[in-house]
């Protein structure tokens, strides 16, 4: 393994945080041979403020920053030790697993903590205040992997890593920042040790996270006494079904969530339907075009004369939005026979007999004819609802003033618990349905900043028992009056020690390190990282730095 490249580099980026007693220290081994991965000898221009000159340095130097973050945020007397290497991860030519993570410890029994409870070590050393597992043949806390794959033959073939740490990640490019906080907050303790298929508790203990998952049907926690194997297996295969029960995220989520727009339905049925699917085709479903009267289109055709899979006769919705079984014809052909019977738009419903049939759909568009009306699916259950109360059902899209886009009634954060367990997924994840995107949901977008912005996150790793540096950041010894971690999961004080650090690490001179951290200070004005006064602030802080 080649361990120590990367450790002793991440020592010396960590130089500028030793003065600040508040941080922790997250320590890299590199385990990636000589010319691969972390050490890939390929050159490459220097891209969205990461000044590597190949491949392997800008990895690296992404990896430092994310370890500059995570360590500016938490708070630890023992170094948080990570694994870091890239591998062929599971992939195909359009979909792929991006990184994977999770704790290579896991410690219980130790003084402070219920002695019967499950913590990732990275966490447990934390709170006991020493290295539980300090066996130096295995040092490590967290293994992460990433995908060494992305953008060739096979795998995610449209795709490339960006390395940039601005945030700035052009289409086509996956931030890889983004994925390594990502995977880190696994290692740290956003993961549940059960088993996702059977609901078995790993060694019939609880864990940290495991304990404070609540299931919204039994109106109990995952650890509680009642639940059993089974209701925690169907728990987290239903969705909406699972939240998170943490006071801190429930706190913070007001802050950081939008308005959930809901599926509503009223008069012979009142309900509201936070998962549906939407089509690639059509207009969009707003509250402002998606409102009226659900009729239930009828083909004349059978076995099933509500698919309509044949034309419905005209006139027959006219002003109306039509509600369609799911069946052997494309979405798009559907959607298209109710538009021609005068539909405003249209409700696609699971059937038993279709494939996935909890599942509300996404709908492909087709190449070969044009809908425009909006569309929305629905999955068994909900459809069950509506075809057994129809006639009489007016539908709409709109917001209820208190809930939120991935929360529930009580506002509570909602856990991915799709109907078909994905097993790296399902449970330790936000849900899909969180509005903006979230850093710990599933699925990875451009929209996300976590070079600055950790959203829930940091709220959850609290709930677990970290205690988050509530101090402002350091440039040396020189405190600034940015906050490390704020409301809402802005971290824009993490964001300066990390640059601090990295304008160390690659700057020869203190005039290189003030020019370095002059641009740095230009670009988080811009983007409001920083206000004036802070970034005078932190300008002042980094002129006392001496090389």
């Amino acid at each position: 393994m080649n361990k120590p490249l990367l450790a002793s580099a991440l020592a010396l980026a960590l130089a500028a945080l030793s003065g600040n007693a508040d941080a922790a220290r997250v320590v890299l081994y590199n385990l990636d041979p000589a010319g691969v991965g972390l050490n890939d000898p390929t050159p490459i221009a220097p891209t969205g403020a990461n000044p590597g000159t190949t491949v392997g340095e800008q990895r690296r130097i992404a990896y430092l920053f994310a370890a500059d973050l995570w360590g500016s945020v938490l708070q630890s007397d023992v170094d948080i030790k990570v694994y870091a290497s890239f591998a062929p991860l599971s992939c195909a030519a359009t979909s792929g697993v991006l990184g994977s993570a999770g704790p290579n410890w896991i410690v219980y029994n130790f003084p402070g903590v219920d002695p019967n409870v499950l913590y990732p070590s990275a966490l447990g050393d934390a709170i006991a205040g020493e290295d539980l597992v300090p066996d130096p043949q295995d040092p490590g806390d967290i293994a992460s992997q990433f995908n060494g794959n992305l953008g060739q033959p096979g795998c995610l073939e449209s795709f490339s890593w960006y390395y940039g740490l601005d945030g700035n990640t052009p289409p086509g490019a996956i931030n890889f920042l983004n994925v390594v906080m990502h995977e880190i907050g696994h290692g740290l303790g956003f993961s549940g040790f059960l088993n996702k298929t059977s609901g078995a508790l790993l060694a019939g203990l609880p864990d940290v996270y495991t304990r404070l998952a609540y299931d919204n049907v039994s109106n109990l926690r995952f650890t509680d006494a009642g639940m059993t194997n089974a209701t925690r297996a169907l728990a987290m295969r239903t969705p909406g079904r699972t939240v998170w029960d943490g006071a801190e995220v429930s706190a913070q989520a007001p802050l950081i969530l939008d308005e959930a727009v809901l599926l509503r339905l009223t008069g012979s049925l009142t309900a509201g339907y936070t998962y549906y699917g939407t089509a690639a085709f059509g207009a969009p479903a707003t509250p402002a075009n998606f409102s009226g009267e659900l009729v239930l289109a009828d083909d004349g055709v059978g076995p099933d004369t509500a698919d309509a899979c044949e034309p419905l006769p005209a006139g027959s919705l006219t002003g109306k939005i039509a509600f369609m079984n799911r069946g052997t014809c494309g979405f798009e052909f559907k959607a298209l026979n109710a538009e021609n019977a005068g539909a405003i738009g249209a409700v696609i419903g699971n059937v038993a007999s279709s494939g996935t049939p909890g599942t509300a759909p996404g709908m492909a568009e087709d190449p070969a004819i044009t809908a425009t009306i909006p569309t929305l699916s629905l999955g068994l259950a909900e459809a069950d609802a509506i075809r057994a109360a129809l006639p009489g059902i007016d539908i709409s899209l709109g917001t209820i003033p208190g809930r939120l886009a991935g929360g529930d009634a009580n506002g509570r954060v909602q856990l991915y618990a799709p109907t078909t367990v994905a097993s790296g997924s399902t449970f330790s994840h936000f849900d899909t349905l969180l509005s903006p995107n979230a850093v710990m949901e599933p699925n990875i977008t451009d929209t996300l900043h976590a070079e600055a912005n950790l959203d829930l996150t940091p709220a959850l790793l609290d709930d677990l028992g970290w205690v988050l540096n509530p101090g402002n950041a350091k440039i040396g010894n020189c405190t600034t009056n940015v906050d490390v971690v704020g409301d809402g999961g802005l971290i824009p004080g993490a964001n300066v020690q990390a640059w601090s650090n990295l304008c160390l690490r690659t700057s020869p001179s203190k005039a290189v390190y003030q020019n370095c951290m002059s641009a740095y200070k230009d670009r988080a004005l811009a983007v409001g990282i920083l206000t004036g006064n802070q970034g005078g602030k932190v300008a002042a802080c980094a002129a006392k730095i001496l090389k």
